[in-house]
């Protein structure tokens, strides 16, 4: 791409922006009142979810009476990175203006000087025995010990935790202060609704407090809305899919089911569809008509099981815990047992998420010789052809892939999407999980692809959606607007009219006046 071209890009998006903004300063007029009481939306640079946002926002202040602050969910913030927030924030620059534009009046990020009692962070940590232990603790009632263990892997991208390394327990101090940060917020002042972006890391700490005090937390994005409570910390929603599902009429099931086979179906023979959106699956092509590498599986007649691995410093708890404290320990395990076992073992990472995990994966390559490093590009379809008969993942969407094809997936998680069906075996235990390795052959597993269908209805067309259009959208896209991009405002402008404006607005309302944990029934078949 030359300088012209990015030149104009450029200026084209100056100009979809500021017909964006001026669209809001319309349908989002300036709200009135002297009420102290709040809305809080998470800054975000993420421009699909700026549109969800002022529709979100502005139902809620006007619900409850109030003003909307955007804030800021770093904490960790460069000393240079707070200087750009005040320059950006004063000048109202990049999406500053944008959440102007919909009523946000007031933009604060987390101030570090609360004072924390640091003898009493070492205490908690000097009796810890083991890192699950981690997980117990506790501030104010309110359980972070998860979040704590996840954000400590992220910020110093670590495949595990040291519970006795000063640097955790230095961490801890500013995670404890974070907390006191909202906590204190949450005490002095009305806040009435919260929007969040994410349960995970230091940003869950806000959406746990906002439960803990009974306070609405919202979490969204073009393809999903939830509201977290006490029995839902996150978005995880997969647990009750096959009740769900039976709750539909027979005639409804069928319908479903067969929307449902013809996006597999396109999944399969190499398309995308809406699983690429919802489930940030990479661009490579992994199954249909794809080029073969050189040969993989060494003997077809032994038992070759694929590790379906994940990015060690990626959130573990994200939806609930592992059987094991984390990813590291996770394929630590697996070792050990690949020392028992005269199967041959092969790694696979995510497409995105191989790069940054070489040197842990180096490390047990050299510890366990029986481990063998596939290439993250490579197609599973070679894989299949080739003879792979064993899956381990720890919650990935591979259990649905693989079962496809009638090979067993075991999960390392009942946490997992999969969890309502039985196209995979769910072991409870660290116990049930080997002796489900050692003996996969014997496992009770329904490869019925009506299980499938309905996973996939359930999982990917049973949400809310944004746009009226969300099945076909991808393939209208002009190149580069992708829901992240401002050049998505331009797709929104031109979908825009009165009645989808009035339909939107009602739906949310809906929902929000509901007090459901999930937004369903809503992307059109």
């Amino acid at each position: 791409m030359n300088i012209k071209t990015i030149f104009c890009n450029f200026i084209n998006k100056i100009k979809i922006t500021k017909k964006f903004i001026q669209h809001n300063f319309v349908y989002f007029p300036k709200i009135e009142n002297s009420s102290e009481n709040i809305v809080l939306v998470e800054l975000h640079k993420l421009s699909d979810l700026h549109i969800l946002y002022s529709y979100l926002s502005n139902i809620l202040a006007n619900k409850y009476n109030a003003k909307i602050y955007g804030y800021n969910s770093r904490y960790f913030m460069s000393f240079l990175n707070l200087i750009i927030f005040n320059l950006k924030n004063f000048f109202k620059l990049d999406y500053f203006k944008i959440y102007q534009s919909f009523n946000v009046i007031k933009f604060f990020y987390p101030k570090p000087f609360f004072k924390v009692d640091k003898n009493e962070i070492n205490e908690k940590f000097k009796i810890l025995k083991s890192k699950s232990e981690l997980y117990k603790i506790e501030i104010s009632g309110v359980k972070i010990g998860d979040l704590l263990y996840d954000a400590y892997l992220r910020k110093y991208n670590l495949p595990t935790i040291d519970i006795k390394n000063k640097n955790l327990i230095k961490f801890s101090y500013k995670f404890f202060s974070l907390f006191y940060f909202w906590e204190n917020f949450f005490n002095n002042h009305p806040v009435k609704a919260v929007i969040i972006g994410d349960t995970t890391y230091e940003y869950g700490i806000i959406s746990r407090l906002s439960i803990f005090k009974k306070i609405p937390a919202y979490i969204g994005a073009p393809t999903r809305l939830h509201r977290l409570d006490e029995d839902h910390l996150n978005i995880f929603e997969m647990r009750n899919y096959k009740d769900e599902f039976n709750l539909f009429s027979e005639k409804e099931k069928t319908l479903k089911r067969k929307k449902a086979k013809e996006l597999v179906d396109r999944k399969f023979s190499g398309k995308k569809t809406i699983e690429n959106k919802v489930s940030n699956l990479p661009d490579e092509k992994l199954f249909g008509n794809v080029k073969f590498k050189s040969k993989i599986i060494k003997n077809k007649n032994k038992t070759n099981c694929l590790i379906a691995a994940h990015h060690f410093s990626d959130a573990p708890n994200a939806w609930g815990n592992l059987l094991f404290d984390d990813f590291f320990e996770w394929i630590d395990f697996l070792g050990n047992l690949s020392n028992e076992l005269d199967y041959d073992w092969y790694i696979k990472f995510h497409p995105m998420d191989f790069k940054d995990n070489l040197d842990t994966v180096n490390f047990f390559l050299k510890k366990y010789k029986k481990f063998h490093l596939i290439e993250r590009d490579t197609s599973h379809e070679q894989l299949i052809s080739e003879g792979i008969n064993l899956v381990l993942t720890g919650f990935g969407t591979i259990g649905f892939e693989y079962a496809y094809f009638e090979i067993p997936v075991i999960n390392a998680s009942i946490n997992n999407p999969h969890i309502s069906f039985d196209f995979n075996a769910h072991p409870s235990s660290i116990k049930e999980y080997k002796d489900s390795i050692i003996n996969y052959k014997d496992l009770k597993i329904n490869y019925d692809k009506k299980q499938l269908y309905e996973y996939f209805f359930m999982r990917y067309l049973n949400n809310f959606s944004l746009y009226p259009d969300e099945l076909s959208r991808d393939t209208n896209m002009e190149p580069g607007a992708g829901d992240h991009s401002s050049l998505v405002y331009k797709k929104w402008l031109n979908l825009f009219n009165e009645e989808f404006n009035k339909d939107l607005k009602y739906r949310l309302t809906n929902f929000i006046d509901s007090d459901q944990y999930k937004f369903k029934n809503e992307i059109k078949l």
